[in-house]
């Protein structure tokens, strides 16, 4: 009875640990006719890193936020453009798979495959804790977690479903103020999630904001990383808070500040 026990314990130790790790992915490939090399981290089912698009000659810069969805990642690769905000450049659907990126473009279904390589800069990262460091921006530290920020954020997937979302820090309260929108449509129609919460507290044990929406049984958490949040649902259903069709997981981008 005691051996069972002591490797039961064993055996969730082992599975926190895997849980835990950071898992650093270079590729390299054609995107929608765009020769581009990826560098990417993975750490609970989150990607985070960065795409660099070679176009005439130029290298330009994208971030990446990523996020599992079944055995595949939902990918978004935007950066910021002076006088533009946050311009997407890719929608990606895409599976790790040996390795290998393999996937469609979300907005014309164009299939492309990334493969693995190795350079000078392309080797197993490792940096501090829980931090993907890119090896291509000095400097350029993308943290896997963290709360204490607010502010503007912003979602949009390929079927132009459109989200903002605002969090506002009250360091009086140790507390977020959560206030959310999507919208189906560019002019505001369509399905509304309207949320608004006061008081949101980290859990001690995840770090993360786990919130209960009044009025339903629809639970759901709030993850900060350096440059996006992700949302996850926890339990309840979407459906019978904000209607058929409407509901608010998934990757929310920074806005850039204003002023």
């Amino acid at each position: 009875m005691k051996k069972s026990i002591l490797f039961i314990i064993c055996l969730l130790m082992t599975v926190a640990v895997k849980a835990d790790e950071v898992s650093y992915y270079f590729w390299k490939g054609e995107i929608d006719g765009d020769e581009v090399k990826m560098a990417c981290a993975v750490k609970d089912d989150i990607m985070t890193g960065e795409i660099f698009q070679n176009i005439d000659g130029e290298t330009l810069v994208c971030n990446v936020a990523g996020m599992k969805n079944g055995n595949m990642f939902d990918i978004k690769a935007y950066r910021e453009v002076d006088g533009e905000g946050i311009v997407h450049i890719y929608f990606l659907r895409a599976e790790i798979k040996n390795g290998i990126l393999t996937g469609i473009t979300q907005n014309n279904g164009e299939k492309f495959k990334l493969k693995k390589y190795t350079d000078p800069y392309a080797y197993a990262i490792d940096q501090q804790p829980g931090a993907y460091s890119s090896p291509y921006i000095e400097g350029k530290v993308l943290n896997f977690s963290g709360w204490d920020r607010g502010g503007e954020y912003i979602y949009k997937n390929h079927m132009d479903v459109n989200g903002e979302l605002s969090l506002w820090y009250k360091p009086e309260f140790q507390a977020f103020t959560l206030s959310i929108r999507r919208d189906s449509e560019a002019n505001g129609g369509g399905n509304d999630a309207l949320v608004s919460i006061n008081g949101i507290t980290p859990d001690d044990t995840t770090g993360n904001f786990n919130a209960k929406l009044p009025g339903c049984d629809y639970r759901f958490s709030v993850k900060f990383y350096d440059h996006f949040l992700v949302i996850r649902q926890i339990s309840g259903s979407p459906s019978k808070c904000f209607g058929s069709g409407a509901g608010i997981v998934g990757i929310y981008i920074a806005l850039p500040a204003k002023g």
